[in-house]
């Protein structure tokens, strides 16, 4: 989540050694498909992941080590609160209030890489931010605020909406029938 009160803080430090992290949406979701892969040994991938924020190899690291080092990374730069299922409250001073839980199944409605095209035809049609453009520009906490901030006339907010649907009392058998048409349509991929 952004914190509109600081500057973006994007470095590592281990013990008295400073390294700047690359958390660029594309290197993210590029980290993301790394961690996927089944080929790539799950042992390494602490130490991919390291190198790919940082360009840093660090070979001093042990496995556990990486894992420690990569897992705080994460926490602190990358894990992005599930808005659907935890919102925040604010006071008037601004403190954050008992969080409240919102009921919602955990089925995931999107996908980055299944979604990919309606979000880069949102981007472009809520922001006139060309996704391909700003690859390395764009930060990763930056593109998410975008991202759950699309307006309702955006296509991948209407594609949202169509998997998030569920019958209510008083709609029409037709309205029904279209929904669920539309919702196989848009579906995703068990796959991926």
């Amino acid at each position: 989540m952004l914190d509109l009160s600081k500057k973006l803080k994007d470095e590592l430090v281990i013990e008295d050694r400073v390294y700047a992290l690359d958390l660029s949406f594309n290197k993210i979701l590029l980290l993301f498909e790394m961690l996927q892969d089944e080929d790539i040994p799950d042992f390494v991938k602490p130490h991919f992941a390291l190198r790919m924020l940082t360009g840093v190899k660090f070979d001093e690291l042990s496995v556990e080590e990486a894992v420690l080092v990569f897992q705080a990374v994460f926490e602190e730069h990358i894990q992005v609160r599930d808005s659907r299922r935890q919102a925040e409250m604010y006071d008037l001073a601004g403190n954050v209030l008992p969080s409240q839980l919102i009921e919602e199944e955990e089925k995931p409605l999107f996908n980055i890489k299944q979604d990919t095209d309606y979000i880069y035809a949102s981007f472009l049609q809520a922001y006139g931010i060309d996704l391909i453009d700003v690859q390395g520009k764009l930060h990763w906490k930056k593109f998410n605020a975008l991202l759950s901030g699309l307006p309702k006339d955006t296509k991948f907010a209407e594609v949202m909406k169509i998997r998030s649907w569920r019958p209510q009392e008083g709609e029409s058998k037709e309205y029904q029938s279209r929904m669920r048409a539309l919702q196989e349509e848009y579906a995703l991929k068990e796959s991926e």
